[in-house]
C-alpha cells in the first residue's frame, strides 16, 4: 500500500509518469482511446473512508499532459455511454462480505453470485456496517444502486467473472497485473461481455 511521507511518493509520481510515456508509444491507442482512473486500496490515501476523491494532480499531472483523453475519477464512479450507465467500484468486496456474513454461501459460483445478489438487492455498493467498512455520511448516495445500473463493474481480486442479475451485467475483470493478463471487453449493443486475454510470447 501507499506510504505518504515515505520513498512512495516519488515512485509512484515517476509509475504513472513511465505509463504516460508507454500509452504515447501507441498514437493509436492514445488518441482514440479514454482512459478513465479509479483510485484502488494501493493507490494515495486509498484506505480511508469510502467514497475515495480521485488521484490527486501533483501524481497524475504528467501523465495528463501526455495523454489527451484521461479523467481522474471516484471510486465508485459512474460513467454515462449513450443510454448506458455503468457504475464502476474497486473494493475487495468479496473477502469483507464474506468475513461479515451470518449465513456464508457455498464455494464455487454460489460465492459470486450471493456477492452480487446482495449488492443489488440491497440497492448498496458497501452493504457493511460503518465499524467493518467506515462511508462518509454526506456522500452516501454515491455509493446506492437506484435504479439499478446496466453494467456494474465490481473490481475485485478475486477470480473474474461475468453474470446477469435483475437486468443488470455484473462483471469483475480480476486483477490484470498480478494475474495472467486477462480483462472484459463490454459491448453496448448486445449487452454483452467478453473475456480477453494477452497471449504470452
Amino acid at each position: 500500500p501507499f506510504v505518504p511521507g515515505s520513498g512512495d511518493t516519488a515512485q509512484y509520481k515517476d509509475n504513472m509518469t513511465a505509463l504516460g510515456q508507454l500509452i504515447g508509444t501507441f498514437p493509436e491507442i492514445a488518441r482514440n482511446s479514454h482512459f478513465v482512473f479509479v483510485p484502488g486500496n494501493n493507490d494515495p490515501w486509498g484506505q480511508g473512508a469510502l467514497p475515495k476523491p480521485p488521484i490527486a494532480s501533483y501524481f497524475t499531472k504528467r501523465l495528463g499532459n501526455r495523454v489527451s483523453n484521461v479523467t481522474f475519477t471516484t471510486n465508485p464512479c459512474r460513467i454515462k455511454y449513450c443510454t448506458h450507465e455503468i457504475v464502476v467500484f474497486r473494493e475487495d468486496l468479496l473477502k469483507r462480505i464474506r468475513r461479515n456474513s451470518v449465513l456464508p454461501p457455498t464455494e464455487g459460483t454460489e460465492i459470486v453470485k450471493h456477492l452480487v445478489r446482495t449488492v443489488i438487492d440491497q440497492g448498496h455498493l458497501c452493504p457493511l456496517p460503518q465499524r467493518i467498512r467506515p462511508i462518509y455520511w454526506a456522500y452516501d448516495h454515491a455509493m446506492r444502486l437506484y435504479p439499478i445500473p446496466d453494467v456494474l463493474i465490481l473490481a475485485d481480486r478475486f477470480d473474474s467473472y461475468s453474470i446477469n442479475y435483475e437486468s443488470c451485467h455484473c462483471i469483475n475483470p480480476g486483477s490484470f497485473s498480478s494475474g495472467d493478463f486477462s480483462f472484459f471487453m463490454y459491448f453496448p449493443v448486445s449487452r454483452t461481455s467478453q473475456y480477453s486475454k494477452i497471449p504470452k510470447k
